[in-house]
């Protein structure tokens, strides 16, 4: 598989998205807006990242921050004004300050939830794990644990004996398991639902992780719509999904150069 090629060598493919007439930019929080922290309330929005959002909003007819963290949880990390914060993968969102939910989420959620309890259970012995219920879905995180790989050793063990567990799909992202349930609303969905609520016809998205790809792979089935997919890597990150890879045009080395495309993007 050849390397993608940097988006910051590529301005031309942003000014082509920036210059349409309904032009739309997405987002993800963790890992893309954010560095990576030991834990999720540690995480914090880039300045430089934070900064240009600011400056987006009303250039763009969207500007949205899609992610795994529950909707409030990220309205509050993001707390732009006119960015629109999707949550749970796309199944809840909050825009101007009013939440609502995406159709057909919330079913399965309390098969998530036993599995998360079960799982937690299971692995009480852990120091340094964080577990998350989400309403919509759940994530354990590992990073803080003092041997991480030991640590997604017995995740591993544990999810494999939940009992009743045909209703949840389990995802492994850095350092994180999620819990969703089986056919859930994915960032994809989420995608698609910007596009018809603000009728765009363009539209950036970055993301650096499993979920993201969900997003990357639809953006080529939004008919009628000018997509970029932008893979957020950082030159010390050993962990990138290889699928993401594989769905997205260009990259970035990290957050830093996702700030800088973002200024280059709104001039």
């Amino acid at each position: 598989m050849a390397a993608l090629a940097n988006i910051l060598d590529h301005p031309d493919a942003l000014r082509r998205i920036a210059r349409s007439s309904r032009p739309g930019l997405a987002l993800d929080f963790d890992g893309t807006l954010s560095e990576l922290a030991p834990t999720p309330e540690a995480a914090v929005l880039h300045p430089r990242c934070g900064a240009a959002l600011r400056r987006a909003v009303g250039k763009f007819a969207v500007v949205a921050v899609i992610s795994g963290r529950a909707a409030r949880d990220l309205a509050r990390k993001v707390d732009i004004p006119g960015v629109v914060c999707v949550g749970n993968h796309g199944a809840e969102r909050v825009v101007d300050g009013a939440y609502e939910t995406a159709a057909g989420a919330g079913g399965g959620a309390e098969s998530v939830s036993r599995a998360l309890s079960y799982i937690r259970k299971s692995t009480a012995q852990i120091g340094g794990l964080v577990y998350e219920d989400k309403g919509f879905s759940a994530s354990i995180h590992y990073r803080a644990a003092a041997d991480p790989e030991s640590a997604r050793r017995e995740l591993r063990r544990a999810l494999a004996t939940v009992p009743n567990a045909d209703g949840v799909e389990s995802f492994w992202g850095k350092m994180v398991l999620e819990l969703r349930p089986a056919r859930a609303v994915n960032k994809g969905d989420a995608l698609a639902a910007l596009v018809a609520d603000y009728r765009l016809n363009a539209l950036i998205f970055a993301g650096d992780d499993t979920t993201d790809v969900d997003a990357m792979r639809r953006l080529p089935a939004l008919g009628g719509v000018t997509t970029l997919a932008i893979a957020a890597i950082s030159d010390a990150d050993d962990a990138v999904p290889p699928a993401l890879l594989d769905a997205a045009d260009y990259a970035a080395n990290g957050v830093s150069e996702i700030a800088e495309m973002l200024e280059m993007l709104i001039g």
